[in-house]
């Protein structure tokens, strides 16, 4: 059997910050994943001969929706028990308005977290569906629920993975599909905040992506007992349910 056809879980974002330390317990933990990501994982040259046997990585620009429709049908009915949603395109530079938004950051940011995402999730819920117990995981945001000035970009892209994600939610809830949205209540250590942060900045507020990857973990081996849904992640790893309006 090839190591497509093993596959269980498809990870995105995997080159870096919480998508990188997802694929990496994931992986130590003998659970085969698929990865996705623009650029190769940092860990792939030294730990690949390590995890050859449980870990496949492809190049996927999220952005390119054509791109994302071939990848999503290359692996035809092959049965992918979980999807991490983890890659993110947070916009260019510091928070600026909605005025001095590009067309080009428009379509970048929410081709990446919207776009490519829904596609994926949509041409693979057949697969997921299939399996009986299928799952699926977004590293959400707080500004999916809440407003966050100068990020209108990012805001309105991850908002409607959310609002895409509940209507998911409610139309497979009877075939079993768990979606779980995950929203921190930190900020993570990763390479991508590293970058947009000033040299001298003090991280010691900040949490190690591997918290996040443990909470994933943590829900694709639960025996159901945590329902799917909003959640906030606490610092502890605990999880405290997010109430959303059902209907008005």
């Amino acid at each position: 059997m090839g190591e497509v056809e093993s596959a269980r879980v498809l990870v995105t974002g995997a080159s870096q910050g919480i998508g990188k330390a997802i694929v990496m317990r994931l992986a130590s933990r003998q659970r085969f994943v698929l990865a996705v990501s623009r650029n190769p994982p940092e860990f792939l040259g030294t730990s690949r001969s390590q995890w050859a046997d449980r870990l496949a990585w492809t190049s996927l620009d999220l952005s390119n929706a054509a791109a994302v429709e071939q990848y999503a049908a290359s692996l035809g009915s092959f049965p992918i028990r979980a999807l991490i949603l983890s890659a993110v395109d947070y916009g260019d530079g510091a928070r600026h308005g909605a005025s001095v938004t590009s067309t080009s950051e428009w379509q970048r940011v929410i081709g990446t977290n919207l776009v490519g995402h829904s596609v994926l999730v949509s041409r693979l819920l057949s697969q997921l569906v299939r399996t009986g117990s299928g799952i699926i995981i977004h590293v959400s945001s707080d500004v999916a629920v809440t407003p966050a000035a100068g990020r209108s970009a990012y805001g309105a892209s991850k908002a409607g993975l959310h609002a895409m994600l509940r209507a998911v939610e409610a139309e497979h809830q009877p075939d079993g599909l768990r979606v779980y949205q995950l929203i921190p209540t930190f900020q993570s250590v990763t390479e991508g905040i590293r970058r947009r942060r000033p040299v001298g900045f003090d991280f010691s507020s900040y949490a190690d992506p591997a918290l996040v990857a443990e909470v994933a973990e943590r829900l694709l081996s639960t025996d159901h007992s945590v329902q799917g849904g909003t959640y906030l992640v606490r610092r502890n790893g605990t999880l405290d349910p997010y109430p959303e309006a059902t209907g008005l």
